[in-house]
């Protein structure tokens, strides 16, 4: 059988949420698939349990390099045409990859496919539907504005990915952000109506909200903008808005961390980007 899509999973001490994933991937409806894991450097037992559990997988172990790390690794493993990402955490539907297939081949194989997530928590329970307004074409400004796409329920030419260079290794967080943003310069993005996958929030998301997370995603932003060629194709009312959101944002997670000083300054920085009663006010407090 000529394999045409690889599910590439990157994995760090998940064995028993990883095994979910597993079965989820396993139960698809569309079967003309090849499993890639690579372990960035797992202590908990995941080589046995996959060896012992899911052996038609192909496993790579890597000492801990990062999750940008582990993705390129996938990407170079990976000798299929398509490529679809799950995270060790999240799970599909089961005609998810069905779904993601068919609609690239409906638009010619050479855009990224993708969908929205239906939440769950740490019991697989749903807690909601996410609600973003998904948009096909060419979608720079509205992907600059919202984080439309993740790294799950996505479908993607592996020679678009490689074209592209990867994932940026310097980023510990947002590096498929960064990427998604690089691709949509070139490649249309097909949204699909239903859900593509479950996404699971726990206490151990690498996504959680903290400054640090704060300040990746506005340099993410900032350097798209001003140095990758964003500007030729996002209304400068667009990026001065969302970079000030954003600010905005990295100011409130340092006032939670009870870090005055770097409040004031993405205070600052926000309001220079665009002028908001909420930005001077939370300056004004930080001051006090």
């Amino acid at each position: 059988m000529d394999l045409k899509i690889s599910v590439c999973i990157p994995t760090y001490n998940r064995r028993d949420l990883l095994r979910q994933t597993l079965e989820s991937v396993f139960a698809q409806t569309y079967r003309n698939f090849e499993v890639h894991i690579v372990d960035d450097g797992s202590t908990d037992g995941t080589d046995e349990m996959i060896k012992r559990e899911f052996p038609q997988i192909k496993y790579h172990y890597q000492a801990n390099a990062g999750d940008a790390s582990s993705r390129n690794k996938l990407i170079e493993l990976a000798q299929t045409q398509y490529i679809t990402f799950i995270d060790s955490d999240d799970l599909l539907f089961a005609d998810s990859i069905e779904r993601m297939y068919a609609a690239m081949q409906k638009h010619g194989g050479n855009v990224i496919v993708y969908g929205a997530y239906l939440g769950i928590d740490e019991n697989g329970q749903t807690t909601g539907k996410c609600k973003r307004t998904l948009r096909s074409g060419k979608i720079t400004q509205y992907l600059f504005d919202d984080i439309l796409i993740h790294s799950c329920g996505s479908m993607f030419p592996r020679k678009a990915i490689l074209d592209e260079g990867g994932f940026d290794t310097s980023l510990r967080v947002c590096s498929d952000y960064d990427l998604w943003l690089r691709l949509s310069l070139k490649y249309e993005f097909i949204a699909l109506d239903e859900p593509t996958f479950k996404r699971r929030r726990h206490g151990g998301n690498l996504s959680a909200i903290s400054l640090k997370n704060r300040l990746a995603e506005l340099a993410v932003l900032e350097k798209f903008y001003y140095e990758k060629g964003g500007r030729d194709f996002v209304p400068q009312a667009v990026a001065l808005k969302r970079l000030s959101r954003e600010a905005y944002r990295a100011a409130k997670a340092a006032v939670n961390e009870k870090n005055t000083v770097k409040a004031r300054e993405f205070f600052d920085k926000s309001l220079k980007y665009r002028f908001s009663f909420k930005s001077l006010y939370g300056k004004l407090k930080t001051a006090l």
